[in-house]
């Protein structure tokens, strides 16, 4: 298992020059773009989601990263990284009865949004929630739109209130360390349930122990689009 810190740095050659060895990661992830209604609103939206791309190490991680576009420069796409086997759908059978923590960013400058990004999938594949209940953790989506873009960790169950909260504060704490992005620290994360297609908790802003209870959601409003 690699922490985000180690899959930071490169691999160095032997002294002999033979090809260094590649750092396997636990999971094989998988990368995925979906085009949103608007340039092919002629498709379904399953023939709109593609995956574009996997690899289970580190270093194929870092090719991958470093010949895609980052996050600002698309429109109306969403991005998700997941693990393989996993579809980036409500539909997936892995999904039946899981749900997401959602947060919303407005006002957000183009490479803070690419940083919380890749802060995001650092801590993804090297395993940062593992702690926190981290084998409900499937994959996340960043959902870029013109008025405010969403990033969503997805979960495999909703119902375990313990682990779903313990994510959620360590999902919180994983965006607020991106460089620039502090003031995540305080924001309020709601949590979907897909099986009820509602929020069914929130992580509020944080007030000292108040914040390790649970805060049942008052309003269960239908949830809209993936």
């Amino acid at each position: 298992m690699s922490s985000p810190e180690a899959l930071e740095a490169k691999a160095e050659e032997p002294e002999d020059g033979a090809p260094a060895a590649k750092h396997e990661l636990q999971h094989r992830w998988c990368l995925w773009v979906h085009q949103r209604p608007g340039s092919q609103k002629d498709k379904a939206w399953n023939e709109s989601q593609r995956e574009v791309h996997s690899f289970n190490t580190a270093e194929d991680f870092w090719c991958m990263f470093h010949f895609s576009y980052p996050p600002s420069k698309l429109e109306n796409v969403d991005y998700s990284l997941f693990k393989q086997g996993v579809a980036p759908a409500w539909e997936d059978a892995a999904f039946k009865n899981g749900g997401r923590w959602v947060i919303k960013l407005e006002k957000v400058r183009a490479q803070s949004l690419d940083d919380l990004w890749l802060s995001l999938s650092l801590a993804l594949i090297g395993e940062a929630f593992i702690d926190h209940g981290g084998e409900l953790v499937c994959g996340a989506i960043v959902s870029m739109r013109s008025r405010a873009s969403k990033i969503a960790l997805w979960l495999s169950a909703a119902k375990d209130e313990k682990k779903v909260m313990a994510i959620g504060r360590e999902y919180r704490n994983v965006l607020a360390n991106s460089p620039g992005l502090a003031e995540l620290a305080s924001k309020e994360l709601t949590f979907e349930d897909f099986r009820k297609q509602a929020v069914t908790f929130i992580l509020p802003k944080p007030q000292g122990a108040s914040e390790q209870t649970a805060t049942p959601a008052r309003l269960h409003g239908r949830l809209k689009g993936k």
